[in-house]
């Protein structure tokens, strides 16, 4: 073989390694935000796991946002919420992986470059035990890991809210992560915010009906400024509290639907955390 027609073969391998690499890194996140879709879907209103609207942040300013990962695979946002506590969505574990397969990454806004921030192995995960694959009511797990999340650049606890927590209509909330910045799109390389306003829950069931809506959400949200596809698990965030995880929301991210939210000051969300991480 000529060294000519040894390089093309070489390359024309290099790039089905890299498309193959490509798919499983896709079905790895794809697998947890589409279960949404195909839960919460008793009509046919199509809805997934789901920055869009936003811009790229620095991971000084987000040290409590985290990315859970899948073997090397990111699949789901998560937070920071005790020393080695994290929290994230209940459906980023629904199927339940096995937890030597599940490790963090923090103190970075690159999603898949290790070398800038820190790899923490999860041992625990626990999930809320009336977690409603249907409705997405409770959606909320928390992980443990092995070694201390603190004293690491870029890495810190946010507090999270009480259940006497008072989010108000109207009021603006800031969601991160690395999800699709548009349907149909690739995960972001690089941690995005944007900001979206608090919407009622009676305008939120409104424009829902007749998707059913959880007692545990809180609904976020406006045309052109959403969470997407890969966002699942990640924080909601106002005035520095964690108030709600990104659950679900239609398919077509940054539509006129509101995105839903896992409320974190929800009375049972809160006691379950409590209850599971002492915070």
């Amino acid at each position: 073989m000529s060294v000519c027609r040894m390089k093309r073969v070489l390359f024309l391998f290099s790039l089905f390694a890299l498309g193959a690499f490509a798919d499983e890194a896709q079905d790895a996140w794809a697998a947890r935000q589409h279960r949404v879709k195909a839960a919460v879907n008793p009509t046919g209103t199509k809805v997934s796991g789901r920055i869009v609207g936003g811009v790229e942040v620095t991971a000084a300013n987000y040290p409590f946002q985290l990315s859970l990962r899948e073997g090397p695979y990111h699949i789901c946002g998560a937070s920071v919420i005790a020393e080695q506590w994290a929290l994230t969505a209940a459906h980023c574990q629904s199927p339940p992986s096995d937890p030597s397969q599940l490790s963090i990454l923090g103190g970075t806004n690159q999603r898949s470059d290790d070398s800038t921030g820190v790899v923490f192995q999860v041992d625990i995960v626990i999930c809320h035990p009336k977690f409603n694959p249907v409705t997405y009511d409770k959606d909320v797990c928390v992980l443990h890991v092995t070694t201390s999340f603190l004293g690491h650049p870029n890495i810190a606890i946010i507090p999270i809210a009480e259940s006497d927590f008072a989010v108000k209509v109207n009021s603006f909330a800031t969601v991160s992560g690395w999800g699709l910045t548009a349907a149909k799109e690739f995960l972001a390389p690089t941690l995005r915010a944007v900001s979206v306003p608090i919407t009622s829950m009676k305008n939120c069931r409104a424009a829902w009906n007749p998707v059913p809506i959880a007692t545990s959400a809180l609904c976020a949200g406006m045309p052109g400024k959403d969470s997407c596809n890969g966002d699942s698990g990640g924080p909601l965030v106002q005035a520095g509290v964690l108030i709600g995880l990104v659950s679900w929301g239609d398919e077509k991210c940054g539509s006129a639907l509101p995105g839903i939210y896992t409320f974190v000051g929800n009375p049972n969300i809160r006691a379950f955390i409590k209850k599971n991480t002492g915070v």
